[in-house]
This record gives structure tokens, C-alpha cells and sequence, in this order.
């Protein structure tokens, strides 16, 4: 293992030796190409140059190492020397020492001596002192008289301040004098205290005045924060030292209660003036506006006093920040005068005072006061609050007097029919129009809480909008103005997302997340599902649309396939015509409620009016459930068709079993989409099954009962008898509602509410079906009827 060497353990030859081989090293690789040849000339002028430069460079280091060199020499020589004296000296004055302790033999009488002397002559300085007081005083009033001295006036009175105090305690700790003695020196005293009263009077009346000096004089302002700042670091040193006996002047203290009493004095006049406002009868506006004037002046001059009276102030007192506190506070209360005021006030006066808060915080922020700071009291019992209140409270009441007369407007008018064909009023826009400019105003001045709480109002209007309009569905409407507002809610429902998304960019960052209007949105779109079902529902009760349903599964023109057919044509009757009027995603909407009202009907009719069940009956059921199927599948998902009619499939698959497990299996299998169907609509359909001994029957109706009971083990009861009295239940309506039961507990959005104890009622006291036999056997094939007038809808 080598050891490594440092250049100065080489020897001169060797470093020579090594500085020749890195030389020749660097040659090497100028001169790596034999074109590197032509360069050769060109590097020796660089290389002699280089040499010259650092051999001079080298020649000024040396030169100055040398001299660096002496001149350290001659310091060390010169600090020898010095020591030496030194030395000398110290042993010169123990010598004198010694020799005088030996000449003194009353060593400690002299040292009591001296003490004296000493006393005697800080005795007479203090007396010298004493009587000087009412001249220096005298001088330091003199002082006073010119604005520039007043520093130099508060030093001068600062001394002779202390003069005075250390003189009254010695006098109070000792010295017994007469009274004629006594009461001169106090005459001295009080010239000092009456001086330093009438400097601190004029050091407040300069406080006061800030603002102006601030302007005019800021020297002037300089000069008497300085003497606060000075004082402030007097009292420290005292309270350190201990000398609770001197009071603490606290000028900072008294500084800060000076501004504030010159504030109040500023804003008098302004506070005077609210407080008036609530008398001010027909006058409120102009009252108001003066009121405004006056306080954005206050805000105009809380920047002039940050950009020219803050400067003048030690940062550290943050003065300000006091400033603006003492501001906020006055201006809250004019606030809260006007607030108390706010049913005199008009909207746009009431906006004019917001907005003036907006300007305010904007104002305030540009001069660096925290965003946690900026607001006023927003309470209810707060002017800002009560202001806000009152203005929210009547756009309310007026949104809900335009969105009422909207309302009426298009309830008394045709629907309008678009260039696509769909059918629409114009309330919706002129709703969403007007909710949307009341928020523009509020946004224009406001993006916190007053933006917050206009949208929060826009919420609780667009709920009442909602309300009157199913009060309309509630009454009775045309087909047209129905499809009129399943359009105007699906546009109302895309209006109100897009407000959402615009209120919430709108507000600020601490008010975001707060507008909870998701709810009524999809208000909108249930009121559109709602408008939707009526359209549904009134395809349904159309008479001849109701005789059809009531010839199934019991004439010959159903066996024929007449029936379903008649059913089908007017189906698609009603869909062409509301294709045309209704929004796309309605109108599939409608074809699902349509086809689940169908399936429901299909399945009542089954149960209620089947006698027998053959082979052919079957096959006929399942072929009027394909054509259903294939019908609307030309408007739906075909999978969405299938399974929303997969209850009738069910049914099929009941009437169709050929043993008591596969009843069984199948039941089950149908209450898993239709709970409604319950044991006593079942009975009729193995009553019909003339191939069923009645064992059998007996033994099905058994199982079957008690998968229905495990399947409904929560429930206490089935559902409420009938009421006593007069009856119009039919056995059709309650198959009907227990077709539409889903399951969870939910019922069919088109359908009666019911349960399995009604239809057990229903059935056993109703013993003819809807269509008497005697019309059934003599009813001949028929074309299929063909509906074209719309009927008048009324609310399920």
C-alpha cells in the first residue's frame, strides 16, 4: 500500500521532475493530431503570455507576503516593548502603595473623611440643582411655545422631572425643616409638575391631531411619537429597577386613548346623524345617502392615514391596526342605526349600504387587514344582518308574486310548439330570468355571505315555484299543457344546475360548499316524472281504452289476438303524438311507465278475469306478452323492456305450471318482482286450472301460502280492509294496484294504494267480472279501435 505524499514533503529536483512530466502530459493532448502541428506557434504565444502573467502574479504575492511579514515583526516587537513598560509601571505603583500604607497611620479616619467630602459636594449640587428648578422650568415652558422644541422641552423637563422626585424623597426620608422651608421648596416642585402638565396637554393636542399631521407636518407627528416612544423605554428601566415608587406615565397607553377619543370626536357627527335617521320619515333616502357620503369619506381617510400617518409610528406599536379598530367599531354602530331603520329603507337603498360594505372590505383589504377581520357583526340583531334580512325577505315575496303570475300567464295561454315539435310555455325561462337577475345585483356586490343567503332564498323559491306548479297538476289540465310542463321542469331542472354551478364560482372561498340546492333540483325533474305519470294515467282511463283491458283473457276477440292488437294501435296512437310533443329522455321515460302500467293491467286482467286456462289460453298470453315486448322495444332498451315486463312473464309461468313444485317455484319467483300478488289473486288462477285435482289445488294454495308469509314475515298486516259503507272497489282495480306493488314495499307511481286484505275482500264479496259472460260470448272480431282525442287529464 503507497502512502501519499504532500507537496511539501517533495524535494525542490523532485517537484521540478514531476512539473516537467504533467507538462508534457498537457502537450500530449494539445498535440494529439498532426494538424495539431499548425497550432503550434499560437499555443507558444499563449503559453508565453500565460507564463509572464503568472510569474508576475507570483512575483506582487511574494511581495506582499514579505511586507505583511515585516510589518507583523514590527508589531510583535512594538507589543514586547509595550509589555515591558507595563510591567515597569505595575511594579512602580505596588512600590508607591507600599510606601504610602506605611506614611498613613489613620487609614480609616481618612476613608470617612472622603466620604463626607464627597456627600457634602453631591449635597450642594443637589441644592444647586433644587433652586435652578423654576429657571430651567421657566426655560423649558419657553420651549414649548415653538412646536420644532418639543423634544428638546420634554428632555429638558424629563431631567428636571427627576431632579424634583429624587429631591421630595430625600426630603421625605430624613431632613426634618420648618414649614416656611418646606412650603419654598414645594413652590419649586410645583413650577416643574404645572410645566410638565401644560407639555403633556400640548403632546395630546398633537396626538389628536394626527390625521393633519399625518399630511401637513409628519416631522411634527415624529417628534411627539418619539417622546412616547422615549418615555415607554423610561418606564421599562424603573419597573426593571424596581422604583415602584416612581409612577409609570404609560404615554403609549394614554397615546392609544387619545386617538380613540379623537376618533369618537370625528365620527360624532356621523353617529348623530344615524341615530336620527329613524325619524327621518319621507326623508329616510336622502338621510341614507348623506349617511354614505360621509362614511366612505371615513374609509378614504383610513388609507390617507395609512399611507401618511402610519409611516410616522415604530412599527412595532401596529398603530394602524389600533387605528382601524377604533373605525371599525364607530362604523359598526352606524351600521346597526341603519339596520334598525331597514323597513324605511328601499331595496336599492339597502343595496347602496351593501354595496358601500363591499367597497369598505375591499378597501381594507388592500391595506393588509386580515381576511378573518374584514366583516362586520352579520347577527340577526346586527345592522348588517337586518339589512340583509329585510332585503331577502322582500325578494322573496316579490319572486313569489312574479313566479305567480308567470304561472297564471302560461296556465290561461296555448302551450307554444317549437320548431322540433315539442310543446313548451315560457315560464321557465321568465323564472329562471328573474331569479337570476336578482342574483346578478346581489353578486355585484357581494360574494360572501349576503351572495350566500340570496342563493339559499332562490332555493326556498324555487321549492314554492314547485309547489304551485303540482297544485296545477293537482287540477285539471290538457294533455298539451302536461307535456308543456314535463318539458318546462326538464328545463327548469337544467336552469337551476346551471345556477348552482354559478352561485358556487360566485362566492367566495369561505362560503363555498355552503348552497345546498341539490334537492330541489331534483324537485324539477320529480315534478317532471309526476307530469309524466299523469300523461301515462290518462292513456288508461280512456274509455274505450278501459273496455279493451276489460275484454282480456275472456272474449273470443282476445283468443283471436283482436284485442292485444286494438290495444297495441292505440298505444302507439298516444306514443307517435307524445314523441312529438315531449323531450327525448321524457318521452323514453314515458314508454317505461307506459309499458309497466301495461304489464300491470296485462297481470289484472289475468287474475281477475280468466275462467279457464288451456294450453291455447297460455299460448296466447305469452304471445300478447312478445307483442308487448316488441312493441316497445322500437321506443326502449330492449333489456329494459324485458325486464320491466318480466311480471307478466312470471304470471305466464304460474298459470303455465304442471306440478305443485313448479307452481310453487314459479310463485316464488313472481313475488320477487311482484309482492302484490298475493295468495287469494293466486286462488283464482288454480280455481281456473280444470286439469288440477282438487287435492292439488288445496296442496299449491297451501305452499304457496306459506312461501307468501315467509316472503311478507315483517309485515303485521297485508293492507287495511275496505272501509264499510258503499263500495266501488272492483276485483279488476284491485289486482290492478296489487299488480303495480314493487317490491321493498314501494307501489306503482300511476296506481291505487292497496294490500292483499282488500283484495281478498274485494274478491270474495264481487262474483261477476267487469264485462258480464253474456256480452263476451256475443261479441264479434273487431278492427282495432283507434283513439285520437286526447281527453282531460285529472291528478291520481
Amino acid at each position: 500500500m503507497g502512502s501519499s505524499r504532500g507537496p511539501l514533503s517533495y524535494s525542490i529536483p523532485e517537484l521540478a521532475s514531476e512539473s516537467r512530466k504533467l507538462a508534457v502530459e498537457e502537450v500530449e493532448k494539445l498535440l494529439q493530431r498532426p494538424e495539431d502541428l499548425k497550432r503550434l506557434d499560437t499555443l507558444l504565444e499563449e503559453y508565453t503570455q500565460k507564463h509572464q502573467a503568472n510569474k508576475a502574479q507570483l512575483s506582487a504575492t511574494v511581495a506582499t507576503q514579505v511586507e505583511a511579514a515585516r510589518a507583523g515583526m514590527a508589531l510583535l516587537d512594538k507589543a514586547h516593548r509595550t509589555l515591558a513598560n507595563m510591567q515597569n509601571s505595575y511594579k512602580m505603583i505596588d512600590k508607591l502603595c507600599t510606601e504610602c500604607s506605611a506614611l498613613i497611620e489613620n487609614h480609616e479616619k481618612i476613608q470617612i473623611l472622603s466620604a463626607v467630602h464627597y456627600n457634602l459636594g453631591k449635597t450642594l449640587q443637589d441644592v444647586e440643582n433644587i433652586v435652578a428648578l423654576p429657571n430651567e422650568a421657566a426655560e423649558a415652558e419657553e420651549m414649548l411655545k415653538d412646536d420644532s422644541q418639543l423634544l428638546q422641552a420634554y428632555e429638558s423637563l424629563a431631567i428636571l422631572e427627576g431632579t424634583s422626585s429624587l429631591a421630595q424623597q430625600a426630603l421625605q426620608s430624613g431632613a426634618k425643616l420648618k414649614l416656611e422651608d418646606t412650603h419654598n421648596l414645594n413652590a419649586y416642585f410645583n413650577k416643574v409638575k404645572d410645566t410638565m402638565t401644560r407639555f403633556e396637554e400640548r403632546l395630546w393636542s398633537l396626538i389628536r391631531n394626527f390625521v393633519e399631521l399625518g399630511h401637513n407636518n409628519p416631522a411634527m407627528l415624529v417628534a411627539a411619537v418619539r417622546i412616547v416612544e422615549i418615555q415607554e423605554m423610561v418606564d421599562k428601566q424603573l419597573e426593571s429597577s424596581g422604583r415602584a415608587a416612581v409612577p409609570m406615565k404609560r404615554y403609549r397607553k394614554r397615546m392609544q386613548q387619545q386617538i380613540g377619543m379623537c376618533i369618537q370626536d370625528m365620527t360624532a357627527p356621523l353617529l348623530q346623524r344615524c341615530s336620527q335617521l329613524a325619524a327621518a320619515g319621507e326623508d329616510t333616502d336622502k338621510r341614507s345617502n348623506d349617511i354614505l357620503d360621509d362614511a366612505h369619506n371615513f374609509v378614504s381617510q383610513l388609507a390617507d392615514i395609512y399611507d401618511y400617518v402610519s409611516p410616522c409610528f415604530p412599527e412595532k406599536y401596529g398603530i394602524f391596526h389600533v387605528i382601524w379598530k377604533q373605525y371599525h367599531e364607530h362604523l359598526a354602530f352606524m351600521l346597526d342605526c341603519v339596520g334598525a331603520c331597514a323597513e324605511q329603507l328601499a331595496n336599492a337603498d339597502i343595496l347602496k349600504v351593501m354595496g358601500w360594505v363591499n367597497q369598505y372590505s375591499d378597501t381594507l383589504r388592500d391595506l393588509g387587514i386580515e381576511e378573518d377581520e374584514l366583516g362586520f357583526p352579520t347577527g340577526s340583531e346586527r345592522g348588517v344582518g337586518m339589512l340583509t334580512d329585510k332585503y331577502i325577505e322582500r325578494m322573496r315575496q316579490q319572486l313569489n308574486t312574479w313566479f305567480t303570475n308567470i304561472l297564471q300567464a302560461d296556465m290561461s295561454a296555448e302551450p307554444k310548439v317549437g320548431d322540433d315539435g315539442t310543446i313548451s310555455t315560457p315560464g321557465a325561462v321568465d323564472f329562471f330570468r328573474v331569479v337570476n337577475a336578482q342574483v346578478n345585483v346581489v353578486e355585484d356586490i357581494s360574494k360572501g355571505d349576503m351572495l350566500l343567503k340570496t342563493g339559499q332564498m332562490a332555493v326556498r323559491v324555487m321549492r314554492d315555484f314547485q309547489d304551485a306548479e303540482r297544485r296545477y297538476l293537482e287540477g285539471e289540465l290538457g294533455v298539451e299543457m302536461v307535456c308543456a310542463m314535463v318539458n318546462n321542469n326538464v328545463r327548469c331542472y337544467n336552469e337551476s344546475m346551471d345556477f348552482a354551478e354559478r352561485v358556487e364560482d360566485s362566492l367566495d372561498d369561505d362560503h363555498k360548499g355552503l348552497l345546498d340546492i341539490e334537492e330541489q333540483c331534483r324537485g324539477f325533474l320529480e315534478l317532471a316524472k309526476s307530469a309524466t305519470a299523469l300523461l301515462v294515467k290518462s292513456i288508461f282511463s280512456d274509455t274505450a281504452f278501459v273496455d279493451l283491458f276489460s275484454k282480456l283473457c275472456c272474449s273470443d276477440d282476445w283468443k283471436q289476438g283482436t284485442i292485444t292488437a286494438s290495444i297495441l294501435a292505440t298505444l302507439g296512437d298516444y306514443l307517435a303524438d307524445f314523441k312529438r310533443m315531449l323531450e327525448e329522455a321524457f318521452f323514453k321515460r314515458l314508454c317505461e311507465m307506459s309499458l309497466e302500467e301495461g304489464v300491470a293491467h296485462f297481470m289484472a286482467a289475468v287474475v281477475t278475469f280468466t275462467r279457464a286456462i288451456t294450453e291455447e289460453g297460455v299460448q296466447r298470453l305469452q304471445s300478447d306478452r312478445d307483442q308487448l315486448v316488441a312493441f316497445f322495444s322500437q321506443h326502449c332498451k330492449p333489456e329494459r323492456v324485458v325486464k320491466l315486463a318480466a311480471p307478466l312473464q312470471d304470471l305466464i309461468d304460474v298459470a303455465a305450471a304442471d306440478s305443485v313444485d313448479t307452481f310453487v317455484l314459479t310463485y316464488t319467483t313472481l313475488l320477487q318482482v311482484a309482492p302484490g300478488i298475493s295468495p287469494a289473486l293466486l286462488e283464482r288462477i288454480v280455481q281456473a286450472r280444470s286439469d288440477l285435482s282438487k287435492a292439488d289445488s288445496r296442496e299449491v294454495m297451501l305452499e304457496c301460502r306459506e312461501v307468501f308469509a315467509t316472503k311478507h314475515s315483517n309485515d303485521s298486516s297485508e293492507a287495511p280492509l275496505p272501509a264499510k259503507g258503499k263500495n266501488t272497489t272492483t276485483p279488476f282495480k284491485v289486482a290492478l294496484a296489487a299488480a303495480k306493488k314493487k317490491p321493498g314495499g314501494g307501489d306503482h307511481a300511476l296506481g291505487p294504494k292497496g294490500g292483499s286484505k282488500s283484495e281478498d275482500k274485494a274478491l270474495r264479496t264481487a262474483s261477476v267480472p267487469l264485462v258480464p259472460k253474456a256480452a263476451v260470448q256475443a261479441s264479434k272480431p273487431q278492427e282495432p279501435v283507434m283513439i285520437s282525442g286526447i281527453p282531460k287529464l285529472e291528478m291520481i
